[in-house]
């Protein structure tokens, strides 16, 4: 089975506890206004893996868990399901702009909910933006799916966002969710 990805980092401490393996999927049609990939609306872009791959860089990267992230993860459930089967079943944190209970009726969306552990539900809105832990905007909810990350889905939201970045020959990538503030400083740089 096929999945088109956006990008993949391992060793990304900013979304979830320990070392975590994030993969952003490609494709989204909400746009939310002050979204930080719009590079992953096009569900035509990215790059195509086979599912057993990117298994396969998960199960080699010595990380905890995954986080996925996009894009919208739940236009792609039975090929992330498989990646994560495949994996071994590790810790998962999916990021939707689904709310849980949308996602509920959607037979479609049962395969993925059934290997998640927790869920980040929820459009980004701008307006909401607050800068804190593990969430783009305040309307969003970490909800555990099983016990594995009671801890970090009540921890939600009470902290201040951290950031990081990884860099790659050509690449830079910022993971995490910067605050609003932090932002507005970025553009005041002169490049």
């Amino acid at each position: 089975m096929q999945i088109r990805i956006h990008a993949v980092e391992k060793n990304i401490t900013t979304l979830g506890p320990g070392r975590r393996f994030g993969i952003w999927v490609q494709g989204c049609d909400r746009k939310c206004p002050g979204c930080m990939s719009p590079e992953t609306w096009n569900p035509k872009g990215g790059t195509l893996y086979n599912t057993s791959e990117l298994a396969e860089m998960f199960l080699h990267s010595g990380c905890d868990g995954i986080t996925i992230s996009g894009g919208e993860a739940f236009l792609q459930p039975d090929a992330l399901a498989e990646v994560i089967r495949l994996s071994g079943n590790p810790g998962v944190i999916i990021y939707t702009g689904f709310l849980y209970e949308e996602l509920l009726l959607r037979q479609d969306a049962a395969p993925l909910l059934a290997v998640c552990d927790l869920l980040i539900d929820g459009a980004f809105i701008q307006k909401l933006q607050d800068g804190k832990n593990l969430r783009g905007s305040s309307n969003q909810r970490a909800l555990p799916l099983t016990d594995r990350y009671r801890e970090t889905a009540a921890s939600a939201g009470t902290m201040p966002a951290q950031i990081e970045f990884f860099l790659h020959d050509n690449v830079t990538r910022l993971v995490g969710i910067p605050s609003p503030e932090w932002l507005e400083r970025v553009k005041k740089i002169n490049w």
